[in-house]
């Protein structure tokens, strides 16, 4: 029946690996790879991609997985498809800083407290494709601009304008300063303009130095570079708040991220919740 090899289907994407599949279930290989055919053939298109060395989905086999893995895992605990102990991989993406600082954390405690889940997290700025890279739930920071992606607000990321103490004493800014003082200094920046809370966009006149990675911009700015504008909880010690007149940084805020069209499963559902509840 259609049904059992939709179930046969998300056991083989779950280990994207015929024979793990095989193994799980303890059905002949062949009779997986025949099913899965079969399965193809039924609904016209290509599930998987396979090599000598791997197996991927297609775009088409991660669509199909988005809709029937949440109904086909409640079958399960139904039926006992699949034994209470089987573990459930969930592919998470997050930005490096906040897989360090934050997101990193909460996973391990998620982690913790369901054995039953298996994590795997890629780090990286990039915009991840849900379904070319194969990935269940991404965090990112917002503003988010794709429409056709849901998007759970988790927490608020407040933003200052800071520098290191030496910087601050050479250019006596140990007192509020105006917005065109800001500007001419030399800037630490992350190849984006500052934005501020009231949409405006702020281009210093002098970039010192364009750093993507936010530890790396802090790091300047506490070896005094120049002035940067970083997450209030990065700014303590030897770096330090800037008070700029009329002048504040956009607080941006960390989601939790899927595709709209995806029924989740229940453990990634389940995980979002944990990460809203802080």
């Amino acid at each position: 029946m259609i049904y059992n090899d939709l179930a046969l289907f998300t056991v083989v994407a779950d280990h994207l690996s015929f024979s793990k599949a095989a193994d799980r279930l303890g059905i002949p290989l062949s009779r997986v790879s025949r099913r899965i055919a079969e399965l193809e053939d039924y609904l016209g298109t290509k599930l998987f991609e396979r090599t000598t060395r791997q197996v991927r989905l297609t775009e088409e086999g991660r669509r199909l997985l988005g809709i029937c893995q949440g109904p086909v895992e409640a079958l399960q605990g139904v039926v006992g498809f699949a034994d209470d102990t089987k573990r459930h991989r969930i592919r998470v993406t997050a930005p490096p800083l906040a897989a360090r600082t934050t997101i990193g954390p909460r996973l391990l405690d998620f982690a913790q407290q369901n054995p039953g889940v298996e994590l795997e997290l890629t780090t990286t700025n990039l915009m991840m494709d849900f379904f070319r890279d194969n990935i269940d739930l991404a965090f990112r920071v917002g503003p988010l601009t794709d429409s056709s992606l849901v998007a759970k607000r988790l927490w608020s990321i407040p933003y200052c304008f800071c520098a290191g103490l030496g910087f601050i004493h050479e250019h006596r800014l140990d007192r509020p300063i105006s917005r065109p003082d800001l500007l001419v200094l030399p800037a630490l920046a992350a190849g984006q303009p500052w934005v501020l809370e009231s949409g405006e966009t702020l281009h210093p006149k002098h970039t010192a130095h364009s750093l993507s990675d936010l530890d790396v911009i802090a790091l300047a700015a506490r070896r005094n570079l120049g002035v940067a504008m970083l997450p209030l909880d990065m700014v303590d010690g030897d770096l330090q708040q800037l008070q700029v007149t009329d002048t504040l940084p956009l607080t941006r805020n960390m989601f939790a991220v899927y595709p709209s069209h995806r029924l989740l499963p229940a453990r990634v559902r389940k995980l979002i919740d944990f990460m809203a509840r802080g």
